[in-house]
């Protein structure tokens, strides 16, 4: 698979890319939900250990959560019943516990990881049918997050539910997988600066109880079983900020991509071989309008995929694609491969750029 393909020195002389690349294997663990939501999170913490995450947690926190925001985020934790759903309340508590951190500033981590990420996912439909899945996502913060990025399989009666990747402290799932079912993976919808949308996310949250995005995909992966009903969930439930979700299922012409507002999609683009569309790039701007010069991975990433060809897309190409500057750049946290017509095949790996 992808690590078996050597990236530790990725040369691109003719477009002005030379940088150096390790992927590193990101580990993997099981999420019991048969117990209580407080205590699910504690033996995936001791693997970093207490001392080490508040750490982490306490620079993302420091770092990108504005000031201004903090009495808003402490009212929130003040009555969080009031403001989060379960199990997600009881499992932002069982964290703030075991790390020692403030819950309103543990809420405000989980805020912050739904509306900032800038992303590149790819849906394709192989010669056979088969659809695969893959994603990086990028962060200003990437330093911190690749410390604590993990695999989980989310476990009911000793049965995995969904399998996804995340940070260790982010309640909701922003790639993830339903076994023989769909994949999903979200990308934000440029819509302005962090402080903005931080600004707007809390105000939704305290005045309309809209749902976290990721919370939204958690849901989805735990109570849908199917592409069509993934679709028809992640596009008309309300949300809080608007983002782009990617939903991958397991037969032909299942791959859309949704964009979506806070209230209800704006559009659903669907894979569609009739019309030549074997595959679908999403990165953080309308399919319908050209990305911005100063940030192109859609022609890159574009320009990859029908250089593979459709007769040749698996997971290791999916892989080699994410892997092309400036599709992979400095701010690439993790790369995803997934399939759910293979569970086997889902994997992810951080990333390790200098340029």
């Amino acid at each position: 698979m992808a690590s078996k393909i050597i990236f530790s020195l990725f040369v691109l002389i003719g477009v002005g890319y030379v940088f150096a690349d390790k992927p590193t294997q990101v580990p993997r663990f099981p999420l019991d939900l048969d117990l209580p939501p407080g205590q699910r999170w504690t033996a995936i913490g001791d693997y970093w250990g207490k001392e080490q995450l508040r750490k982490d947690m306490n620079t993302v926190i420091t770092r990108y959560i504005p000031k201004a925001l903090i009495p808003a985020l402490d009212l929130i934790a003040g009555d969080i019943g009031k403001y989060l759903p379960s199990p997600y309340k009881e499992e932002i508590i069982g964290m703030a516990q075991y790390a020692d951190v403030e819950l309103g500033q543990l809420v405000g981590l989980n805020v912050l990881y739904d509306i900032s990420a800038f992303c590149t996912s790819i849906v394709a439909q192989d010669t056979d049918g088969v659809i695969w899945h893959g994603r990086n996502l990028d962060y200003d913060f990437v330093d911190v997050l690749r410390n604590v990025t993990l695999i989980y399989d989310a476990q009911k009666n000793g049965k995995t539910v969904y399998t996804a990747t995340t940070f260790l402290g982010y309640t909701g799932v922003l790639t993830g997988m339903k076994p023989n079912g769909f994949t999903v993976s979200v990308d934000q919808r440029n819509n302005g600066s962090i402080v903005e949308n931080l600004v707007e996310f809390v105000n939704a949250l305290l005045l309309h109880k809209s749902s976290f995005v990721g919370w939204l995909l958690r849901d989805t992966l735990t109570h849908q079983k199917y592409f069509h009903d993934a679709v028809e969930t992640l596009a008309y439930t309300e949300i809080i900020a608007p983002v782009y979700y990617i939903v991958g299922g397991v037969g032909p012409g299942e791959g859309a991509v949704i964009t979506r507002n806070r209230k209800t999609a704006v559009d659903v683009w669907y894979i569609d071989i009739d019309q030549g569309r074997w595959y679908l790039v999403e990165t953080n701007y309308d399919h319908w309008n050209p990305p911005p010069s100063h940030d192109d991975r859609r022609t890159p990433a574009i320009k990859a995929m029908n250089a593979i060809g459709q007769e040749k897309i698996n997971d290791k190409q999916i892989f080699i694609v994410l892997s092309t500057p400036p599709v992979l750049n400095s701010g690439t946290a993790y790369t995803n491969v997934m399939s759910a017509a293979h569970p086997e095949v889902y994997n992810a790996w951080t990333r390790h750029v200098t340029q």
